[in-house]
């Protein structure tokens, strides 16, 4: 019962959040979004069934998702970083996906409610 729960949540998560940043056009969207929510429950989701160490494999999971993060980052010129916002939503998500496989529902909603709003902010026009 409780991965039912688990699994709603996190696409419930990932939908409002995937929502947002597609409806900005933006390079990662909800299928994206529940993706990488996923991928890091499952692997902290094991390791809490297999009396493995959820610390060590969420460890790996922010070296990963970084690494991935770091791939996404494109650079124009001297003044211009694009993708810098989406890179951090990809270590964002990794870190929701884990406290979802962990059980911390009222946490894992209020992130992702503290997320939204921050994907709302539009930034400034430069000069």
């Amino acid at each position: 019962m409780n991965l039912i729960i688990n699994l709603i949540i996190l696409v419930c998560v990932g939908f409002l959040l995937g929502s947002e940043r597609e409806k900005s056009h933006k390079v990662i969207g909800v299928r994206s979004t529940i993706l990488v929510l996923l991928g890091a429950f499952i692997f902290t989701f094991i390791s809490t069934k297999v009396g493995g160490d959820p610390a060590r494999i969420i460890a790996q999971v922010v070296c990963g998702s970084g690494f991935i993060g770091a791939g996404i980052i494109f650079k124009n010129d001297a003044s211009s970083i694009f993708n810098l916002t989406t890179a951090i939503f990809v270590w964002v998500l990794s870190g929701l996906g884990c406290m979802i496989a962990l059980g911390l529902y009222p946490e894992s909603i209020l992130i992702s409610i503290i997320v939204f709003i921050i994907l709302k902010i539009k930034k400034n026009e430069k000069c």
